[in-house]
């Protein structure tokens, strides 16, 4: 089986959530549609049940795996970006800003990083 999960790039902890909201959505699809088979021999209620997890795993996916996953991302990166030099540098290696908007943002990254002849951000010789 495919297993389809949502990653923030610069958080791990939205990461993580979403990650579990999107294996509760997968347990609860592969069981209602246990229940939709189990339907033709116990009768329409399992159908009402079946459809049900469907949409509960429709509502963890969708929207506290994608929304409130984005959310909490959101939060986070705001948060590292000004405290966690590792996130500025990544954030400046992948082309988002430069050396001297993170510096100003991020004093931990401007102590621990500098640009070298090259152009390239690397750690400071101490």
């Amino acid at each position: 089986m495919i297993f389809f999960f949502t990653t923030f790039e610069y958080s791990n902890k939205a990461t993580i959530f979403a990650l579990f909201m999107d294996l509760i959505a997968y347990i609860l699809s592969v069981v209602g549609l246990i229940l939709l088979f189990l339907s033709v021999w116990f009768g329409a209620r399992f159908v009402y049940i079946g459809l049900l997890l469907f949409v509960l795993a429709f509502f963890f996916y969708f929207f506290m795996g994608s929304k409130l996953g984005r959310r909490i991302a959101r939060k986070d990166f705001h948060k590292k970006i000004y405290t966690d030099p590792i996130v500025a540098y990544n954030y400046v290696n992948n082309g988002h800003a430069t050396y001297e908007e993170m510096a100003a943002k991020n004093p931990a990254f401007a102590a621990k990083y500098e640009l070298n002849q090259f152009g390239k951000v690397t750690l400071r010789k101490k």
